[in-house]
């Protein structure tokens, strides 16, 4: 079995060892091992002429045409392209150790050149963006077992660093073999006519004295991708030679892929309605970023306000009724000169519209502790000046439990207004309480029973608003 490796070393009497520009031809061989960032450097610097180079026949390689001394660097890239196709063509194995793709305009006379376009490109185009995109981390694990590719990541796995992740839609023919710990798909094989493409994630900075297990590994799962049969190829009336004990494990495999499929579209389903149903549970813990100021946003929407602007200066709208919202999120106590920032806006909003509008504070102070034993999370100044300029001071853990509430009455409006009316005339800490409180009353056979369901939302000024009371 021949090996070609370019721009990956692989100590070894079995590989001949070469970079993208002095390799022989590679359609002779069975299998090639290709480093993609380190290609795409050699091409970058035999472009910006800092790397100095020769092809195969010893002529300098630079970037214009090819002419009697030297070979031009477009013409090497689409011999290369050739010849890669020439190798899946002739059932070979191509080895990428996959780096996020990148451009490569310095090259004129190859218009479009990115990292990828001299590999042959397999069904759905594995290696545009957003479909392979960056990615960075440890821990890779086995996807797929009895791949040959399996070996390998198991003998490596502390010595892997993954710099990209597949993204790959459900119709896609590529398996994937290996994933990070969260289930991205870092490893991946391919089709191409009857040449296979195997996509790994690179090795993290191997010394010397590793580098022989490494290729020990590399050469043994290279030799398993050559000489093992491709069973996705036999030809079809083979199957009506089929022992009654390969049919029905045949028809097993075709019934546990079935299952297995709908199982992943049930996870992905299940996994959507998570987040959209627990996404309001962010405010509780999450810092003062965009997605926590998105999901405060929401809230108010929930609560029958529209929301304008965007980022922690948002106003928000009851009618004709207008609010500006501040927001902050800490790990400590949120800062007393919240109301400040608050008070500026609500005068600057005052000059120009001549109206003053409402102050509301969300605050999340210890975010990282439970809200039911948290201590503080907002210094008394701050409370006394809300109370003071007739701001709301909303705890977020108040925010979710109306946010909560509103979910269920959503097709009660007369609710919500209730809510939002109690909004409005606090001044200091919104404290709310919508536990059921549920009340019998012994009464005749005829009357039955009553159920009397009651929910509060108490103001700081002491004021109590009865949002849904059935009886």
């Amino acid at each position: 079995m021949r090996i070609i490796s370019i721009g990956c070393p692989v100590p070894s009497p079995s590989v001949d060892n070469h970079s993208i520009a002095n390799a022989p031809s590679i359609y002779d061989y069975d299998a090639c091992i290709i480093d993609m960032q380190a290609v795409s450097e050699q091409i970058e610097g035999i472009s910006a002429s800092t790397l100095k180079a020769k092809a195969a026949d010893g002529r300098a390689v630079s970037a214009g045409e090819s002419g009697a001394f030297h070979f031009g660097l477009s013409e090497l890239l689409e011999l290369r392209q050739l010849e890669f196709r020439q190798l899946l063509d002739n059932g070979g194995v191509l080895v990428l150790f996959v780096y996020p793709n990148v451009r490569h305009p310095g090259i004129a006379s190859f218009p479009g050149l990115n990292r990828y376009s001299l590999i042959p490109t397999p069904e759905g185009d594995p290696f545009k963006w957003p479909t392979l995109r960056p990615g960075d981390g440890k821990d890779v694990q086995v996807a797929a077992a009895q791949h040959p590719v399996g070996g390998f990541l198991e003998d490596l796995s502390n010595r892997i660093r993954y710099r990209a992740i597949f993204d790959l839609p459900a119709s896609s023919k590529a398996e994937i073999v290996g994933r990070s710990i969260g289930g991205a798909a870092v490893a991946a094989e391919f089709r191409v006519g009857p040449g296979r493409i195997v996509a790994l994630p690179p090795t993290d900075n191997l010394a010397s004295t590793q580098r022989k297990a490494f290729s020990a590994s590399l050469l043994e799962m290279i030799e398993r991708l050559v000489e093992e049969p491709d069973l996705s190829t036999e030809p079809v009336w083979v199957r009506r030679y089929d022992t009654p004990e390969a049919s029905a494990a045949r028809d097993e495999l075709a019934q546990a892929e079935a299952e297995l499929k709908q199982a992943e579209r049930r996870v992905k389903e299940a996994q959507t309605l998570v987040v959209d149903s627990s996404r309001f549970e962010g405010m509780l813990w999450q810092s003062e970023n965009a997605s926590f100021r998105e999901t405060v946003h929401d809230a108010f929407r929930v609560l029958g306000y529209s929301v304008a602007g965007t980022g922690g200066e948002a106003e928000i709208r009851d009618g004709s009724e207008i609010a500006l919202l501040e927001l902050a999120s800490t790990t400590g106590a949120v800062s007393d000169r919240l109301y400040l920032s608050l008070q500026q806006r609500v005068e600057e909003h005052y000059l120009r519209r001549r109206a003053r509008p409402k102050g509301i504070i969300v605050a999340n102070g210890h975010r990282q502790t439970d809200p039911r034993i948290r201590r503080e999370p907002f210094p008394k100044a701050l409370v006394e000046a809300c109370e003071t300029y007739g701001y709301a001071l909303i705890p977020v853990e108040a925010l979710y439990e109306l946010v909560t509430f509103a979910s269920e009455a959503a097709d009660e409006p007369e609710v919500l207004e209730e809510v939002r009316r109690s909004i409005a005339e606090t001044a200091g800490v919104l404290e709310v309480s919508l536990e059921e409180e549920v009340e019998e009353e012994e009464v005749n056979e005829d009357e039955g029973e009553d159920d009397v369901e009651a929910s509060s939302v108490t103001a700081g000024n002491g004021a109590v608003a009865t949002p849904a009371e059935a009886s």
